[in-house]
């Protein structure tokens, strides 16, 4: 250690300055590497253990980016098993959870490798999802209809009562959480169709109180769950076998649960595995349908329309399109095989881009009810998201304990880790800035590139992993995709649309409506210009900020709803799933500009929209 000190300090400076450090810091910090023996090692893990307590995820990933960056700097320094004896005594100096990190990390890697090799047989693409109520005679259907709505009216009683009060006692604070408790729990209640409505809307923040939108969020997440003795019983039903002789292990509590089903975290048997017996998939999250979700979800999207079209005029956004296409495509998620067959479909369209990945699943484990797939670690997005609107406050709490905390066993790092701390609120944007810029290349080459577009990208359907900067995609039942004939015609509109081409707009416009009625398109035309000039033009209020393009979609169905047109199914979808997308990707940054970034990608990957023709 005595005749590597020199190459530790110069590494532990290597490694922080990614951190943002002064350089002052960077030096001070790595002295302190450069003498561990006089510290003591012990103490010095002891108290990297006792800091990590004190610190958030974002605070052990800076941790862990120490260890990942010391290693690579002390093997590029000296090579080798010395360069390694050096990183553990560097690296000594952030406790055990820095040599974790650095370790942990690398094995995930090379886990991770193998298993991205691994091919599985294809899921066959299931058939046009068929409604059993489709099928049903009228009196069945009737009597269907009056308990649904019964129980309905029954389970939003408290949030019609809760609105009642909040309008009389509007300046009273405990009215208010009274109606968002009721929100909330309601929604939970009243099935798939209004939490999925509701998921939706937690991704606009621009459309509602942020005390609303945090209440949405929460079903992105805390869905009801069944109880496991009917997961248990529909994993029997489904594949024939006990639980306890397919997996190894199976943990009864749900590790999460949505709006149309709950996952549980299992591993299985060796003679299970995935990829076949005595395979590498083992470690798998088996998702299981809530009972009664495609009974309710048919009925339900017609109540969730027309809620839609009652309450526009105060949520300003309107629907004008072709509702049958589009309610196909949200029923298509309540077959699990359509899942699998999507999530297959993206893994495919992005097999060679490691920053993007989707659990991989076989068709020996895939029935309409239950999906066995493969595991993936990582941090919900939603929880980045939370961790964005921190408060001053409450970092410098979490400063002023780390330092406490740090200084009765190092006194001597003491000014480094405040210099660190005080950087964490900056690196946790640094991480939602790169989440951003990778949430925007894969939803932009999902739609230009592959037409194949994910339906359902809010917070609680994406993972991301630190270590090697990547996402996995999960929830993939919704997919939406525009016939050969739409696609090219769609890439010019939405290229029109970002670039204020009102003439442009205009005309695929009318190539998209479905409508029968008579356009006057001098005056849709100059309704199109005056949106253009609000959003992209002389008239825009704050030039300095990016369009919002959902609003601006918004805006231009408003204007197709007043005048009698009805946009295709296809082609709402995606806008729709457009809104979508740029809903999370302004909650990752305010300040990305989703229509002017998605200009490159047209020109890339639809080269052929500027040559002549459709």
């Amino acid at each position: 250690a005595r005749r590597g000190r020199p190459l530790v300090r110069r590494s532990a400076a290597m490694a922080i300055r990614p951190l943002g450090l002064r350089s002052a810091a960077a030096r001070q910090y790595a002295a302190a590497a450069g003498r561990p023996l006089l510290i003591g090692r012990g103490g010095l893990r002891a108290a990297g253990r006792r800091l990590e307590a004190n610190m958030s995820t974002a605070r052990v990933v800076v941790l862990r980016r120490f260890a990942a960056s010391a290693g690579a700097a002390a093997e590029g320094a000296s090579g080798g098993s010395f360069g390694r004896g050096l990183l553990a005594v560097a690296v000594s100096t952030l406790g055990a959870g820095g040599v974790y990190g650095y370790w942990h990390y690398w094995r995930m890697d090379e886990a991770l490798r193998e298993e991205e090799e691994v091919e599985l047989a294809r899921v066959p693409e299931p058939s046009v999802f068929v409604h059993p109520y489709e099928v049903w005679p009228w009196y069945r259907k009737a009597w269907f209809a009056m308990r649904r709505s019964l129980y309905l009216a029954w389970v939003f009683a408290p949030f019609v009562a809760a609105s009642t009060c909040l309008m009389i006692f509007s300046d009273k604070p405990a009215w208010r959480e009274l109606w968002l408790a009721q929100m909330l729990t309601c929604t939970q209640n009243a099935g798939a169709a209004f939490q999925k409505f509701g998921q939706w809307l937690s991704m606009r923040p621009d459309m509602f109180p942020p005390d609303v939108i945090e209440t949405l969020s929460k079903l992105r997440s805390d869905a009801p769950c069944h109880p496991t003795s009917v997961s248990r019983e529909t994993l029997r039903l489904q594949f024939g076998r006990e639980v306890a002789e397919m997996f190894e292990s199976f943990e009864d509590e749900p590790v999460a649960s949505g709006s149309v089903g709950q996952v549980h975290r299992a591993r299985l048997r060796p003679e299970f595995a995935l990829d076949g017996p005595g395979g590498k998939l083992r470690d798998v999250a088996v998702k299981v349908q809530h009972p009664g979700v495609v009974d309710s979800a048919f009925m339900d999207l017609d109540i969730v329309w027309k809620v839609v079209d009652f309450s526009q005029r105060f949520l300003h956004m309107t629907l004008p399109f072709n509702r049958g296409e589009f309610d196909v495509v949200i029923q298509a998620q309540m077959d699990f095989t359509r899942e699998a067959f999507n999530l297959q479909q993206f893994s495919k369209n992005f097999k060679h881009e490691r920053r993007i990945r989707f659990p991989k699943v076989s068709h020996h484990f895939v029935t309409p009810t239950v999906l066995v797939e493969t595991w993936a670690d990582g941090q919900v997005i939603s929880t980045i998201l939370e961790d964005f609107d921190n408060t001053k406050s409450n970092i410098l709490e979490d400063i002023d304990n780390a330092k406490t905390t740090c200084k009765e066993a190092v006194t001597r790092c003491e000014d480094a880790v405040d210099e660190a701390l005080a950087s964490l609120a900056e690196t946790k944007r640094e991480v939602q800035g790169r989440l951003c810029g990778i949430l925007y290349d894969m939803s932009m080459k999902m739609m230009v590139r592959d037409n194949f577009v994910h339906g359902d990208l809010h917070g609680g359907n994406i993972l991301y992993s630190e270590g090697d900067n990547h996402v996995t995609v999960l929830d993939a039942g919704i997919a939406t995709s525009l016939d050969r004939q739409t696609f090219k015609p769609f890439g010019k509109f939405l290229h029109a649309l970002c670039s204020g081409n009102t003439d442009t707009i205009v005309e695929y416009l009318q190539k998209f409506n479905e409508s029968k009625l008579v356009v006057n398109i001098d005056e849709f035309k100059q309704d199109i210009q005056a949106i253009m000039d609000k959003f992209m033009g002389p008239l825009r209020v704050n030039p300095d900020m990016p369009v919002n393009a959902a609003d601006m979609f918004g805006e231009v169905m408003f204007s197709m709803q007043r005048h009698k047109m009805l946009l295709k199914g296809d082609v709402a979808s995606t806008l729709f799933t457009i809104s979508i997308s740029e809903g999370l990707i302004r909650q990752l940054d305010p300040t990305f500009d989703v229509a002017t970034s998605a200009l490159p990608y047209v020109v890339r990957f639809m080269p052929s929209l500027f040559t002549a023709g459709d």
